[in-house]
This record gives C-alpha cells, structure tokens and sequence, in this order.
C-alpha cells in the first residue's frame, strides 16, 4: 500500500514539472475567472473558468465578451467587451481585520461588487481610470462608456470620485 501511494507522489511531481506547474502561481492567486464568455485574457493567456488572477495581471475582454472575477474575500468584478483592467492591488486578512484593494480601469465597462473586504476595520478599495478615481465603501456600481461620455451608476452603497488631473 505504502508503495503505491509512494508512486503516485512521484508521478504527481513529475507530472507537474513536465507540463510547467508554477505552485507559486497558486499561492499568489488574489482571485479566479468565475464565469467568461467568448475572448478574454488574464495576462497573455486565454481565460477560462477556474484559471488565477494575481497582482499586476491585466484582464481583457474582446468583442462581445464578458469576463468576471472572483477574488478570495468574494468580491466580484465584472468586465464588459473590449475592456481591459490591471489589479494593482489586493490584500484580504481577515484575522488582522484589513482589506486593500487597488484596479486601474484603461478602456471599456465594469460591473464591482464588493465581498467581505467591505466588512474589514481597516479597508481602502480605489478603482482609477482615465477620467476620474474612485474609493468604494461596501458597494456595487457599473461604469463606462456612455455615447460620447463615461460615467457611473451607484447601484448601492457609496462611492466618493475624484477628477483626474
């Protein structure tokens, strides 16, 4: 018995190393693609459902894609077509009670509901883009383009924007 669990270790291993594993992808995993529809992109890769987000990726969608993410404190980002947004930032500890989390919108919409980040003492969750930053308390709001504009829809909770400069 002892000696096949023993193999399927030393297959599992060799398995991981012959097709590329990277375990440290795993542990610095803020997220998942939780749903996605025709092309999207997590970094230089196709998404599927399942695959990680870390810090510094950039999610991009294509014509008629939707893309949406999962990060581990269960907030929700939702990206429409031809969208790209860079995660910054993100910290979730929940035994130290703080909650941090910074995306940079370049193009296209979003949909943001915030998870148990919303429920930490210390919290500072911003998503920028190229017209105006704004810092989410407890909250779920859509932005993008609207005909010639860009604006926000405060779907609940609050938002404070500032202009860019």
């Amino acid at each position: 018995m002892r000696h096949s669990r023993d193999l399927f270790w030393y297959f599992a291993v060799l398995l991981c190393f012959a097709f590329g594993f990277d375990a440290s992808a795993l542990a610095d995993a803020v997220g998942r693609v939780s749903k996605v529809q025709n092309q999207a992109q997590v970094g230089s890769i196709p998404a599927a459902v399942g695959t990680s987000v870390g810090m510094g990726d950039a999610l991009k969608t294509g014509a008629n894609a939707r893309l949406e993410v999962t990060f581990r404190d269960g907030t929700k980002l939702t990206l429409g077509e031809n969208a790209r947004v860079v995660v910054d930032r993100y910290v979730y500890n929940p035994d130290r009670s703080v909650g941090e989390m910074a995306l940079k919108s370049t193009k296209g919409a979003l949909r943001f509901t915030t998870g148990k980040i919303h429920d930490m003492d210390q919290k500072n969750v911003t998503v920028s883009t190229p017209y105006a930053a704004l810092a989410v308390r407890g909250t779920e709001f859509w932005m993008g383009p609207m005909g010639d504009h860009y604006g926000a829809l405060l779907l609940k909770g609050k938002v404070r924007v500032s202009g860019r400069r």
